[in-house]
């Protein structure tokens, strides 16, 4: 059939057998050709895309089963303690005690990681609009006072009066939640400093505490999903592992990001970076 074609169809055909093989043709030389390589493409990408949302998908159930196994199987054991007829009024009544704060537990890691899918899959819509920073920041700060009068820190805030830029007021302050928290955690006495600067394309919050500090090692894994600072003194801080995670999230959907700054011993200075437009 190809020996009856003209010499520009057969060119055609040829490059249409490349497209439909996954090669690339060369330069298009017409608007079909052109298409039908985008087309392509597109097509492969979509691919990738499924493959790698099903990966993501497939990691993270493996995850939410494997954080999840140590406050169920407590559960499970204080809840047969709990209906020991053997036992004590005072000893079933701490079992069963103990399986609330479990329930409690697996409730609040599965929230929290629900909470990731949708940030990740884009199922959370964050949307900036003109509100002031402040009120924000302090409505942040309010919600963890109680940790920090539990430890006795003190709280030195340095903000201005007003300060208007474009963020989402609702979720900026569940990521600055997220951080306080960590922040408070990891600090056994001193202080937490909360400071606003406004330059001339970002906003600036620093959060800096006297905490146990992180090594240079950890800057970047400490926002990755379940990492926790392993350290002397760490052990019984409780977490998911997530907060600093979701936090990120959440302002890389603003346009804006988070870095660190830390010295064992010393303590650690989290930047929030808020874009001004």
């Amino acid at each position: 059939m190809k020996e009856r074609l003209s010499k520009t169809e057969k060119i055609i055909l040829d490059k249409l057998d490349k497209i439909l093989a996954g090669q690339n043709p060369g330069n298009p030389a017409t608007f079909l050709e052109d298409k039908l390589w985008q087309t392509l493409k597109k097509f492969e990408y979509s691919e990738e895309k499924r493959a790698k949302e099903q990966e993501n998908i497939h990691r993270l159930m493996s995850d939410i089963s494997h954080q999840i196994k140590t406050p169920l199987s407590a559960l499970l054991l204080h809840l047969e303690l709990a209906s020991d007829e053997s036992l004590s009024r005072e000893e079933q009544t701490a079992a069963l005690k103990e399986c609330k704060e479990q329930a409690d537990k697996i409730s609040f890691m599965s929230e929290t990681m629900f909470k990731v899918v949708k940030l990740e899959n884009g199922l959370i819509s964050v949307k900036r609009t003109e509100s002031d920073i402040i009120k924000t920041v302090e409505e942040a700060v309010a919600a963890i006072k109680p940790a920090l009068e539990l430890k006795n820190l003190t709280l030195d805030l340095d903000l201005p009066d007003c300060l208007t830029i474009p963020h989402d007021p609702l979720w900026t302050k569940e990521a600055l939640i997220n951080i306080l928290d960590n922040a408070v955690k990891y600090t056994n006495a001193g202080r937490i400093a909360v400071k606003i600067d406004k330059g001339p394309i970002y906003t600036r919050i620093d959060i800096t505490d006297t905490g146990i500090g992180i090594s240079s090692d950890d800057y970047a894994k400490i926002f990755t999903r379940f990492y926790r600072v392993r350290a002397a003194g760490t052990e019984r801080i409780e977490g998911t592992g997530l907060g600093l995670f979701i936090a990120r999230e959440i302002l890389r959907q603003q346009n804006g990001n988070i870095t660190v700054n830390s010295k064992i011993g010393q303590g650690s200075v989290f930047a929030v970076f808020l874009q001004n437009y």
